[in-house]
């Protein structure tokens, strides 16, 4: 794990249940946790892959670990937003988190 190749900083988002003036139930996402990671698009067999499950991975992103992160979170980069279809605890050493995701259209989230 190369340090140096940490170079976006991202965040992690994390649902938050609430309600409104009006006592309607509101979802905001919320900021859990900012980081240095990792952020590369998927290519050659690993695209294939992801293709052929229909998940739609379009990009990872790799950090150091971070406990608590989960498939229900998103991950904001700058003004996109990401959702996480799988966050992987690498080799379950509790050093390297690996998140697949895919970008959420803008007006969408």
């Amino acid at each position: 794990m190369n340090p140096g190749k940490y170079r976006n900083k991202i965040t992690f988002l994390k649902r938050e249940h609430g309600q409104d003036d009006y006592g309607e139930q509101v979802d905001e996402w919320t900021a859990f946790k900012t980081v240095w990671a990792a952020k590369d698009p998927l290519l050659g067999n690993e695209f294939f892959k992801a293709v052929a499950t229909e998940a739609k991975v379009e990009v990872k992103f790799n950090s150091r670990y971070i406990t608590g992160i989960t498939g229900d979170m998103r991950i904001q980069h700058d003004n996109e937003i990401y959702e996480i279809l799988s966050a992987i605890d690498v080799k379950s050493l509790h050093k390297e988190l690996l998140c697949y995701c895919r970008r959420i259209p803008d007006g969408e989230g």
